[in-house]
């Protein structure tokens, strides 16, 4: 959530944070704070696409750091959005900001994007450490004070909720606390290990209030604004309120005006019930003291830690001894099932929501399943080729199958079938500069399969028949050779859906660098922790293994300086066409382990941090670009007398075995359309150095639209099965909500 202003006026008013030693004790993270605190903190590559085995090793050492200070970590995130909307403004703003970052990104500007499987690796590792951690149904933040009141234990995160929120054990702001680990005694001569924090508890603001008590907290919340409340329904109250100037007990700089004006007033009060009647003596009609009154009671509800609305308990959840086995990590099982509803009324069943919470399925399926929406995760790519997402879409429309299952279904038997969001799900994503939605229909029968298979069946369907599915949605064929792990096949399969499905193509340098960093992160991995990785040992890990430790350290040392961070500039600007390939795999990557986790994992899971490493894709790619024999100079990159080069060849063959012979973008056209544009930037050079004669080499003129938020319906036209013989015609914009 978070509360307008708040956050600067604590950073103003350090007295009301207190030093604190963090160590020997429980907390609670807000998780969807953490991993972009450790992406972001640890500078982390993002431009390029997401270098994820760097991420995943700086995880590691973050919660190592916290092992060392004796400190056990909860983490628990956000789940779906609120089925009331209230958030959907605040969304698609911050949708919009995304953009235009990824925007400025792709022409060599400044910003930065969390890459789109940085969510999931995230959880990956923390299974991989036993780090206890669970996803809400919905917004987190008050099952967090929850959780934290029965532990009796601090909270971190960046969200101000917590500065207004009663919580027993305090809430600790994560900028304030210093990651470097700090030593001292105990009174017994025993050695500890601390990093120091600063810690907030809500009685440190409410003792500056004693007329007022702990009720100033949703008072202040309330007058500041947050996500229940639209503060412009306090215009009179500000415009009757006059500054306290030089009066209240607080450091506020005067540019704060609001903050300044609210802090005095509620210093000015005797009672609770004072500033009730104050405050509704500002409203101009019944009807706006009815919209106060209600805008009161949901912030006092949203700010109490006294009971949670859902039939879910964190408490019950991290401290019960029921739990299973998934992907060989035992992992909790909720101890009760809260009733969630579908968009259009449908029950969600009970195993779903457990896999919900348990974080094996993403908080975005929930979004798709009660609003009908996804805002699709924008990266930077090339803003004049379609949406990196058009290139999974038919996966897309797959799960929608499945995840709408049973609201078609009850539209299907009431002859309600139509192109609107009761029958399909509104997209948003990138439209060239823009922000469009457009409505994506569920595919329900898939070709070679038959009907998809229906959310609630899916616990009963076979182990066999999900393979079979994920295997005809992906037209991936049985890959015959020695030590081929199921979860190999999945990334196989998922390249080759790529490949297939890129729009523009990609070119067959794009396919041999996805092939050697699946190689190079094996290299590394085995090389760092001396052993296999611990999942299914695949040709690539056994040839890595089986080759002589000198031989694999010469291979680590000829792919290192390919996961160097290039330098860019106008002499070597970003190459977003090159990068909006790998965006392409991205994506498919993404949707294709999402299917995966619906169908309950036929397929062990891949490691994503064995997976892509888009720093190394960037420059091994432009290397072979460069390269007049790419395929020799593979060779020697892995050492030709081992057995790493005739892995990669046995990889590359198969695949190129399953693709049409146009499948890739040839090497000449590339490099045609490659020197096309660096004449067009040496043209441009030309005229912003003051070269005579400009108007001679001017480019096509075209007009860049500014970047804007554009709403407009899209019927999607690739559809198939029961949704044939709709009109397509149809303005969807009359669609019923």
């Amino acid at each position: 959530m978070g509360i307008l202003g708040l956050t600067t006026f604590m950073d103003d008013n350090l007295h009301l944070i207190k030093e604190w030693q963090l160590h020997d004790t429980k907390v609670v993270i807000d998780g969807n704070n953490l991993y972009h605190l450790i992406f972001y903190n640890n500078h982390v590559d993002f431009l390029h696409g997401g270098d994820y085995d760097q991420y995943a090793r700086k995880i590691k050492e973050f919660f190592a750091l916290l092992q060392t200070c004796n400190i056990q970590p909860y983490v628990v995130f956000d789940g779906g959005y609120e089925q009331d909307d209230k958030k959907f403004h605040t969304i698609l703003g911050r949708v919009q900001q995304r953009l235009e970052m990824a925007i400025r990104l792709a022409k060599g500007q400044r910003g930065k994007v969390m890459p789109i499987l940085a969510y999931e690796t995230f959880k990956e590792v923390l299974l991989q450490i036993h780090i206890p951690f669970a996803v809400c149904d919905f917004e987190a933040d008050r099952e967090i004070g929850i959780l934290a009141n029965d532990l009796n234990c601090p909270v971190l995160s960046y969200d101000s909720d917590f500065y207004i929120l009663p919580l027993s054990a305090g809430f600790i702001p994560f900028d304030s606390v210093n990651f470097t680990l700090q030593e001292d005694k105990r009174e017994d001569g025993t050695t500890y290990h601390y990093l120091p924090a600063r810690r907030y508890h809500v009685d440190n603001f409410v003792k500056f209030f004693p007329s007022l008590g702990r009720e100033v907290l949703p008072l202040l919340a309330t007058l500041l604004g947050n996500d229940y409340v639209d503060i412009r329904i306090f215009q009179s109250f500000y415009s009757s309120v006059r500054s306290y100037e030089g009066r209240t007990q607080f450091r506020i700089p005067k540019s704060h005006l609001k903050i300044q004006k609210v802090i005095s007033w509620l210093e000015s009060l005797e009672t609770y019930k004072e500033g009730i009647e104050k405050l509704m003596e500002t409203a101009g009609s019944l009807a706006q003291k009815e919209t106060i009154s209600v805008a009161i009671r949901k912030t006092k509800e949203a700010f109490t830690t006294n009971t949670t609305d859902s039939g879910f308990s964190l408490h019950s959840y991290f401290s019960d001894n029921y739990s299973v086995e998934i992907q060989g990590v035992e992992v909790k099982v909720p101890s009760s099932i809260n009733v969630v509803q579908g968009y259009n009324g449908s029950a969600i069943p009970g195993w779903y929501l457990t896999n919900h919470r348990q974080g094996i399925l993403p908080p975005s399926f929930l979004d798709i399943i009660t609003l009908h929406r996804i805002f699709l995760l924008l990266q930077v790519e090339h803003t004049k080729s379609q949406s990196s997402h058009q290139c999974s879409l038919k996966l897309r429309q797959l799960m929608y199958g499945i995840l709408l299952s049973e609201d078609i279904t009850s539209l299907e038997k009431n002859g309600e079938l139509a192109v609107n969001r009761k029958c399909g799900v509104e997209e948003y994503d990138r439209v060239g500069f823009d922000l469009t939605k457009k409505i994506v229909l569920p595919a329900l029968v898939l070709e070679g399969y038959g009907p998809v298979p229906r959310l609630p069946a899916l616990p009963d369907l076979l182990s066999s028949d999900k393979e079979s599915f994920l295997r005809e949605a992906l037209n991936m064929p049985l890959f015959n050779l020695e030590h081929m792990t199921k979860d190999l096949e999945l990334v196989l399969g998922i390249i080759l859906y790529w490949v297939r499905n890129a729009k523009p193509k990609v070119t067959v340098y794009h396919l041999q660098a996805a092939l050697v960093c699946l190689i190079m992160l094996k290299v590394k991995w085995v090389l760092i922790h001396r052993g296999p990785t611990g999942t299914g040992e695949n040709l690539i890990e056994t040839a890595v293994l089986e080759t002589p430790i000198e031989t694999v350290k010469e291979v680590r040392t000829r792919l290192h300086p390919f996961n160097a961070k290039p330098e860019h500039s106008s002499k070597h600007p970003v190459d977003s066409e090159l990068i909006h390939g790998f965006a392409q795999l991205q994506s498919c990557i993404l949707v294709g382990l999402q299917l995966n986790f619906l169908l309950q994992c036929p397929f062990p899971t891949p490691y994503l941090p064995h997976i892509f490493s888009g720093t190394f894709l960037y420059n091994f790619c432009q290397e072979l670009q460069k390269r007049r024999s790419p395929d020799l100079f593979i060779r020697d990159v892995l050492a030709k007398d081992s057995k790493l080069p005739q892995v990669y060849q046995c990889l590359y063959d198969v695949l190129m075995n399953s693709l049409d012979p146009d499948g890739l973008l040839s090497d000449s056209k590339y490099k045609k359309r490659s020197k096309s544009h660096k004449d067009k930037a040496k043209k441009s050079k030309l005229i912003a150095s003051g070269s005579s004669n400009p108007k001679s080499l001017e480019l096509s003129p075209k007009t860049e639209k500014k970047s804007k938020t554009r709403l407009q319906y899209v019927a999607n036209c690739q559809l198939t099965n029961r949704f044939a013989g709709l009109d397509l015609s149809e303005d969807s914009h009359g669609e019923s909500d």
